[in-house]
């Protein structure tokens, strides 16, 4: 059987004072049915990751760095619609659902960052992050964790949009 390893690009980013971030970059994902590696310039390191099919589900393990209570982050492509939407899971745990959402301007063709209000508490150690497909076309290009609450991604707007949250 073909072990799932840290496959994706982690990396710890510069914080504020006892801060932790971690930085995942989607595209490196094992691929699996239903999901594809893209090329667009604007997508960090020019790639990101697109879902083909609903109900697809594509999952990696990876360690955080250190324990703690954890916002999520995710960098998206938007049309500025409601239709292109999927499910992130992290330790089997239900953290929000992402995808299409309106934009301070109304323009759609956009990455743009959301972030989650449902804080996680994560023990250090492994961590399976999962996403799961509600429509085709869905785009991710990067999640970043943080134990920083004000955290704020590079080029990111004062009015981010928040994730949908889940009980």
């Amino acid at each position: 059987m073909k072990k799932m390893t840290s496959m994706i690009a982690a990396a710890v980013l510069t914080a504020g004072v006892g801060a932790a971030e971690f930085m995942v970059e989607c595209e490196n994902f094992p691929q699996a049915d239903g999901f594809v590696v893209e090329y667009m310039g604007k997508a960090s390191q020019g790639k990101y990751l697109r879902m083909n099919k609903k109900g697809a589900t594509v999952s990696t393990r990876t360690a955080i760095p250190e324990a703690g209570d954890y916002y999520l982050w995710v960098r998206d492509y938007t049309m500025c619609g409601n239709s292109r939407k999927a499910v992130i899971y992290l330790n089997g745990k239900k953290v929000g659902t992402f995808g299409d959402k309106k934009t301070a301007d109304g323009k759609g063709g956009v990455w743009q960052w959301n972030r989650s209000l449902l804080k996680s508490h994560l023990e250090a150690g492994e961590l399976v992050i999962k996403l799961v497909s509600q429509s085709e076309y869905t785009r991710f290009d990067m999640i970043i964790l943080t134990t920083d609450e004000n955290y704020k991604p590079e080029g990111s707007v004062d009015d981010v949009a928040e994730l949908e949250l889940f009980d």
